[in-house]
């Protein structure tokens, strides 16, 4: 069994992206797992360009614990790569980074 988490992060319900933030948050904080990592990947993307008040509490604590990353190519497509990357996003091609973290032995739960 692996120590390692990867959250992906696709929907853009802001219910439903809050949940898996959150718990990969507490997760982080409460040091649960050895490593957790978080993507926002496709529709999810555009909760980051302008986060709703209930979103940024949880991602403060995910960026306090390390870079959250999102898609670079989706970013692009919706036009949103300046406001990911002053929110402090590191935008890396999804697809490579979700295979290497498979092959790196991360488990991946997605929301």
């Amino acid at each position: 069994m692996t120590d390692k988490l990867l959250v992906v992060i696709v929907s853009d319900d802001e219910t439903k992206a809050r949940v898996g933030i959150q718990m990969a948050g507490h997760m982080i904080e409460r040091r649960t797992l050895g490593d957790v990592r978080v993507l926002f990947f496709g529709p999810s993307e555009r909760l980051l360009a302008n986060p709703p008040a209930t979103l940024v509490e949880p991602l403060a604590t995910v960026r306090a614990a390390g870079t959250p990353m999102a898609c670079r190519a989706v970013a692009e497509g919706m036009e949103i790569l300046e406001p990911l990357a002053a929110a402090g996003i590191e935008l890396v091609p999804a697809g490579q980074e979700i295979a290497q973290r498979i092959l790196d032995g991360y488990e991946v739960m997605t929301f």
